[in-house]
């Protein structure tokens, strides 16, 4: 190895760190870092070890398995540009066995703390357009400029999850036990001063799992006792945040009128999902295409919605990859969640609650969002995924 193929791979590591901190703050500071990354994956040499080490790891077999597919599909789909247009988008997740390849065990709790920070920077920056010492647009809704509730929020609950899992199995002093206590509850009320439902939903499901996980072995006692406090805390919060419960009470006024071709968020959705379902439904085998989806949902929407908008995302990870893919679609999209759900059962340390809750967390969003193909969170997912699902007691990091 030479001398600067030992520089890029002692950088490369670092370099994650910076990336996980830019992730949530910029999109063009995360993009232009992992084209960084990249570029120093690719001059680091040893590329034998590197491609033995990724198809020895499940989660990147299904990962490249489902990118393949995306290759597939262009044989059977009319819109070729477009297709090539969607191949090209899923950039993001083919850096997660770049990825895989560069995290060393060592820097893992740094990649968290940096991700962590950065959400605690865009929470003050809430707090502080709340407190009206920031204006931001009058037609932003969301209390961070620069980012949207679609991606902060889910980040947020993430980020939550992550101190509490560390609160719960870590081993704390008292300072910074303490701390956390308090980053968690300024965190926690920061995702009820905010706009994003779908990061508000995954916030008490990751609070169950958490539930689970750690009072499953102590007493099913307590474990009931503890979810029976969930509905309780719900209730709560719909009494306190006005935020929250208005745009609770929003979503099942729109769900309930969506009947009358009423354009809302809601609604929309409710219209996505019943036309992607009759879409799948005649294309199950093999879906339309990786560049077809738009065209097809068209057709369907203009006889039984003709006054909602097109779309070529009905904003449901599951449907889209259905209808693009049929039933191989679909399947390859869970493999990829239970390859990691198998290896969060199987290697057992530290990581092993945040390892359960990752897919949770993903399997959950999904359902209102094509979270996979959205550009940051898709970067997450690659990750978070190379870190948690790398086996570190088979080999060490190549580079």
């Amino acid at each position: 190895m030479n001398s600067l193929t030992q520089k890029t791979a002692v950088a490369a590591s670092p370099l994650l760190i910076l990336f996980a901190f830019a992730l949530p703050l910029s999109t063009s500071a995360g993009s232009v870092l992992a084209i960084l990354l990249l570029l120093f994956w690719l001059s680091s040499g040893r590329m034998k070890e590197k491609t033995t080490e990724i198809f020895h790891n499940p989660v990147a077999i299904a990962v490249l398995l489902y990118l393949f597919l995306h290759i597939i599909g262009l044989l059977y789909s009319e819109n070729l540009g477009l297709g090539i247009h969607i191949l090209k988008k899923q950039w993001k997740l083919l850096l997660f066995p770049v990825f895989l390849t560069l995290v060393k065990r060592e820097h893992v709790k740094y990649y968290m703390i940096a991700f962590v920070s950065a959400i605690f920077l865009m929470a003050c920056k809430a707090y502080l357009v709340l407190s009206g010492i920031i204006t931001l647009p009058p037609s932003s809704v969301f209390t961070t400029e620069g980012t949207t509730h679609v991606t902060y929020n889910p980040m947020l609950a993430l980020a939550c999850y992550i101190i509490l899992q560390n609160l719960l199995f870590g081993s704390n002093k008292p300072v910074a036990k303490y701390l956390q206590i308090a980053l968690f509850l300024f965190l926690s009320c920061n995702m009820f001063i905010t706009a994003g439902r779908t990061g508000q939903i995954v916030f008490f499901v990751l609070l169950v799992l958490t539930l689970f996980q750690y009072f499953y072995r102590i007493s099913k006692t307590k474990l009931l006792a503890s979810l029976l406090l969930i509905p309780l805390l719900i209730t709560a919060t719909y009494q306190c945040s006005s935020t929250f419960r208005d745009r609770t009470n929003q979503a099942f006024t729109e769900m309930q009128k969506h009947k009358s071709y009423e354009i809302t968020s809601v609604g929309l959705r409710v219209w996505f999902a019943q036309n992607s379902l009759q879409l799948i439904q005649e294309n199950l085998l093999i879906g339309t295409g990786t560049g077809d989806f738009a065209y097809e949902y068209a057709k369907i929407n203009k006889i039984n919605s003709p006054t909602i908008p097109d779309t070529d995302n009905p904003h449901n990870q599951y449907l889209l990859i259905s209808a693009r893919f049929g039933l191989a679609g679909f399947i390859t999209l869970a493999s990829i969640f239970l390859c990691q759900l198998v290896m969060a059962f199987r290697i057992k340390d530290s990581l092993t609650p945040l390892r359960q809750a990752f897919p949770v967390f993903f399997l959950v969003i999904m359902l209102a969002e094509s979270y996979l193909q959205v550009h940051v969170t898709g970067l997450l997912f690659s990750l978070f995924s190379a870190f948690l699902y790398k086996d570190f007691s088979r080999q060490p990091s190549v580079i």
